[in-house]
């Protein structure tokens, strides 16, 4: 049973789109389409849509029933073991898979890695149900669901090429706040005039080296009990409890791993987690793996978001013309002197007070990453050095005795999604 008329007019928007990308050529440039490289194809017919992602797909050769994820996009649960709970926009994401590709549809599954599998051993697929207009498998199942708002953008390392076609229409729907970027989805848009700042760190070695901040950027405090911080793959959510109230200017740090709630700033929170890092590393291919912080209030209304890597296209950072690298100094002299005089200094030239949570300067083997907290008033600098010496809220001291700063070289400044902010080269 293919797509009926209803369900076929509701997707006419989609078909020349997607039969773009399909038959788009590769041209002149060095990255080519992720469909060249498609390793699998797969037919079947759809028996069950299990949720906003998945469905049962039967193997038209084999017979073989599959639990399928669909690629690119993960959309809210009707029920999430994780904090126990049902996700605002489950049961909407599933009603629309469902009339998508009701029971009975003919589908196609590409995969760039037959073996490609998610959480459950799920198969990962890219799902194309068949168009009785065009008579083609020419509907993607995911990019309807983004274009409609019901998913999250969604990567793994083995399927980032697949994945990054879902990132533009993702973007699309949130700034036309349809979906679950509508913040008025499941209750009243409490506190519309909250103006909130996410950021995010991400660790290599340890779970409470990589947090978010959730920082108060509006004039008046807001009441974030209740309220949830979640990242793409729902691996890791906080709960504010009652009384988490944010003056402002003020922040919070939710970090990934094991702590008494309020550490040893008063601000410091813990998600519990034991094992397993959560925030992914975009890597250096053409195809970047991305993640995002999002918080939820409490209705579970998606209100504000913090999505890396920064793409063509994103907003505007913050800091991007404000804080400036505005002197390097290589040293004096050579060896332990030469280290211990080098520095780097910032200089806010803007108008308002920017914070550097999750930024991070790289400069040949070295990259010292922000805490939470360091932040630059209007006209003031701010200084990292090579040497050793005490920590003030404007100079970081490294305590190296060999140089971070080398006779040739560069260094950049690095936002937490992944955009250069400055760049200097000597």
């Amino acid at each position: 049973m293919g797509i009926n008329r209803k369900k076929t007019a509701a997707l006419g928007a989609l078909v020349a789109l997607t039969a773009a990308v399909l038959a788009a050529p590769a041209g002149a440039s060095v990255r080519t389409s992720p469909w060249d490289s498609i390793q699998s194809w797969e037919t079947g017919t759809v028996t069950r849509v299990v949720d906003g992602d998945t469905m049962i797909v039967t193997d038209d050769v084999t017979d073989v029933k599959s639990r399928i994820r669909l690629i690119g996009i993960n959309t809210p649960e009707t029920y999430s073991a994780t904090d126990q709970v049902a996700h605002c926009g489950g049961w909407q994401a599933t009603a629309a898979l469902e009339e998508l590709a009701p029971v009975g549809t003919k589908v196609r599954l590409a995969s760039l890695d037959p073996a490609s599998t998610g959480k459950s051993k799920r198969p990962q697929r890219t799902v194309l149900a068949w168009n009785p207009i065009s008579q083609q498998y020419d509907q993607d199942l995911a990019w309807a669901m983004a274009e409609r708002g019901w998913g999250h953008w969604f990567t793994v390392a083995d399927e980032a090429a697949m994945s990054s076609l879902y990132r533009e229409v993702i973007k699309s729907a949130q700034q036309r706040k349809v979906g679950i970027w509508n913040p008025d989805l499941c209750g009243v848009n409490e506190q519309p005039e909250a103006n909130i700042l996410l950021r995010v760190n991400r660790s290599a070695e340890s779970l409470n080296d990589e947090w978010v901040t959730v920082r108060n950027l509006g004039a008046t405090p807001i009441d974030l009990s209740g309220w949830r911080i979640r990242d793409t793959g729902n691996t890791a959510i906080y709960l504010f409890p009652g009384g988490s109230i944010l003056s402002p200017g003020d922040y919070r740090i939710i970090r990934s791993g094991v702590g008494a709630p309020g550490g040893t700033d008063g601000r410091t929170l813990f998600i519990g987690k034991k094992t397993n890092l959560v925030y992914n590393d975009p890597g250096t291919g053409p195809y970047l793996v991305g993640d995002a912080a999002y918080l939820l209030d409490r209705y579970g209304n998606y209100r504000f978001t913090r999505e890396y890597p920064c793409l063509n296209g994103c907003e505007l950072d913050a800091l991007e013309g404000s804080v400036v690298i505005s002197e390097i100094f290589l040293g004096k002299k050579k060896g332990k002197t030469r280290a211990a005089t080098q520095f780097v200094r910032l200089l806010n030239t803007g108008a308002t007070t920017q914070c550097l949570d999750g930024y991070r300067i790289v400069t040949g083997n070295t990259t010292f990453r922000f805490d939470p907290g360091t932040c630059l008033a209007p006209g003031t600098t701010w200084t990292l050095r090579s040497g050793v010496g005490e920590n003030t809220a404007i100079n970081h001291f490294l305590d190296r005795k060999i140089s971070m700063l080398w006779l040739n070289g560069s260094l950049t400044l690095i936002s937490d999604r992944e955009q250069v902010m400055g760049e200097r080269f000597w």
